[in-house]
């Protein structure tokens, strides 16, 4: 058993949290504690937000979402890509408690932490293929969160351009299709090539659904998901499926912003509502995690790595 297979065995998380509780959590305990990665994603400005592993994605949607990939994992199509869940920091443009939360980076900051910090998993995913396809997942609104900062990124060009530069210098944007359920972003040179395709999940049936706290149930989610990918499948080879949820808690915790890389999922919504995914149990998912410890072991960048 190497490290990173010990990493969040011994983890036990609290009773369900209240609002007090967000303080520091349990699974901000174990990380600051345990975290292997120890990376930072620096902004233009400065900035500065911590790339850590987690250990506990909560129990909405972005645990849901995690059980989703871990599920791909029986589907003959998907033998072979690489799936994993990531954590992204809210920022002051998130929602009205965000905006008050001097913690917190402007939008811009944090776009651009976010764009190296996806552009680390390029590397590493794409780097010894000529042509590789990767899907990033996104999510919108929901109660709290008005302004998604994940939909922001994937909706914002001038960072997945960003983020392919960083993976690769001699990329250049080649051209960007509309699919039914998703954007294709295509790079090229070099004699390689990188599409991402980018699409956002919702989470209810409109936006004032959503923010009103009237959701999907989860196998309603699970199948848009499944929906959202058949158009990229039809293109082409899909290498990797990089889904990224917003760490709302984190707008009450006055702390350095935190991207996490999740390492397993206990895959039930709050609510109780269990779907084809749930599971009580905490569930093993490494993929991705093992993906940034090859960053790290690389350390040429876009992140920096501290020692440990």
């Amino acid at each position: 058993m190497d490290d990173l297979d010990a990493y969040g065995r011994d983890y036990v998380p609290q009773a369900p949290a209240a609002v007090a509780d967000h303080g520091i959590r349990s699974g901000d305990r174990y990380v600051a504690q345990h975290d292997l990665l120890r990376a930072v994603a620096t902004a233009a400005s400065g900035a500065e937000a911590d790339v850590q592993l987690g250990v506990d994605p909560g129990t909405f949607y972005c645990a849901d979402q995690l059980a989703n990939l871990i599920a791909l994992a029986g589907e003959p199509a998907f033998t072979g890509v690489v799936t994993g869940f990531i954590h992204v920091p809210p920022d002051r443009a998130t929602g009205p408690a965000a905006a008050a939360a001097a913690h917190l980076h402007p939008r811009s900051d944090g776009l651009q932490q976010c764009a190296r910090v996806v552009a680390a998993a390029l590397r590493e995913l794409s780097e010894e293929t000529s042509n590789t396809t990767i899907v990033l997942t996104a999510f919108g609104p929901f109660a709290g969160v008005a302004d998604n900062p994940t939909a922001a990124f994937v909706a914002d060009l001038a960072s997945l351009d960003a983020a392919a530069r960083l993976a690769a210098p001699e990329l250049t944007l080649a051209g960007r299709e509309q699919l039914t359920t998703a954007t294709l972003h295509r790079y090229a040179g070099a004699s390689r090539t990188l599409t991402l395709a980018t699409t956002v999940l919702p989470l209810a049936a409109t936006a004032a659904d959503a923010l009103a706290g009237r959701y999907f149930d989860t196998d309603t989610t699970a199948a848009n998901f499944h929906r959202a990918l058949a158009p990229v499948l039809a293109v082409g080879r899909t290498a990797a499926i990089i889904s990224l949820g917003v760490d709302s808690g984190q707008v009450l915790r006055p702390a350095r912003p935190a991207f996490r890389v999740e390492t397993q999922t206990r895959g039930f919504h709050h609510d109780g509502r269990r779907g084809r995914t749930a599971s009580d149990d905490y569930r093993r998912h490494l993929e991705l995690a093992r993906v940034f410890l090859q960053a790290r072991a690389r350390g040429d960048g876009p992140l920096r790595f501290l020692r440990r």
